[in-house]
């Protein structure tokens, strides 16, 4: 069953032009039947990463970094053909555990994702004893940043794209014309109770009003607001636009102290 990760009518972290191309990318697996199952691309993820390790262990090397992709949208659960953040924070947890993981570098290309589980990942590598780099030579935006901000060295490629993106908001969308064309018609009764329930939405459909969503994009955003500036402590100038979401060029990202290092990633992962 695909569809479990949402990207309507909910918090996001993401370039709204990579939450596009994602989209369009979805829709031929769709229609094709293409996607893998959550299992097949848990143990895909797994067995590269195993057989990392096991190629250090095969010769008799003791201690060892590993490298973790954390290629396309960031979701919560591993779907379509990516891996969810509910994996790769269980796989980081057996790492941590593990005394012959001398490091951690995630490998990072993504133009972000959803604010749900992202904040959990992120804290729990904010947390790590074992050492962590970030590195990318893609994107590196909004969910992404997220993550990346939360490690303890943060190095990029000199031809990246771009980093930043810290912001968060809500693509709205409302199905009921396409119900509606297929013979549908809802109708929604609710308990004399629960005034409250799903007053976001309603007051969307019903009067256009948008207050109670950003209410719900601002509550997501001031935890990652708060969560960047205390994972990159002073390191981080405030130029007036990194916080409001502005992209940033590699060079443009050294100079305000939102990237550590620009570097290969054979240089990157050679700091461990």
């Amino acid at each position: 069953m695909h569809g479990i990760n949402q990207y309507f009518n909910q918090p996001m972290m993401i370039e709204q032009n990579y939450l596009i191309s994602v989209l369009s990318a979805l829709l031929p697996g769709y229609k094709n039947n293409t996607f893998s199952s959550q299992e097949k691309i848990d143990e895909k993820f797994k067995a590269k990463l195993s057989n990392q390790m096991s190629t250090f262990s095969e010769q008799s090397i003791s201690k060892f970094p590993v490298m973790i992709d954390i290629i396309g949208p960031i979701i919560k659960y591993s779907d379509w053909w990516y891996t969810g953040t509910q994996t790769i924070l269980q796989i980081l947890k057996s790492l941590e555990m593990d005394e012959r993981v001398s490091g951690v570098l995630l490998n990072i290309d993504s133009g972000g994702g959803m604010g749900d589980g992202t904040r959990e990942l992120a804290d729990f590598i904010f947390n790590m004893e074992t050492p962590t780099i970030g590195y990318s030579n893609g994107l590196v935006c909004s969910a992404a940043e997220y993550i990346y901000a939360a490690c303890d060295l943060k190095t990029l490629n000199p031809h990246a794209s771009w980093i930043g993106s810290v912001g968060t908001y809500i693509p709205f969308a409302n199905y009921d014309g396409i119900y509606e064309k297929l013979g549908a018609v809802f109708q929604d009764i609710y308990a004399p109770d629960s005034s409250l329930k799903n007053l976001a939405w309603r007051e969307m459909i019903d009067n256009n009003n948008d207050a109670l969503f950003e209410q719900m994009a601002k509550s997501f955003n001031d935890e990652f607001l708060y969560d960047i500036k205390r994972f990159y402590g002073d390191n981080l100038k405030d130029d007036g636009k990194v916080f409001k979401g502005d992209l940033y060029r590699p060079s443009e990202a050294l100079a305000i102290g939102l990237v550590d290092e620009l570097c290969s990633i054979e240089e990157a992962i050679n700091k461990f």
